[in-house]
């Protein structure tokens, strides 16, 4: 992977958003009607 991208990788795990609906953490199970609702919103944009 090219510095570049890894800078960016970086990044993102360290300020990027991890509350969103279609991310789990670590031994949690995905919540299919929040993952519903965000595509459904994502589709109105």
């Amino acid at each position: 992977m090219s510095s570049f991208s890894q800078r960016i990788i970086d990044w993102q795990k360290k300020y990027g958003r991890h509350d969103l609906p279609w991310q789990t953490k670590l031994n949690q199970a995905p919540d299919p009607y929040a993952i519903w609702v965000s595509e459904i919103m994502l589709q109105q944009t």
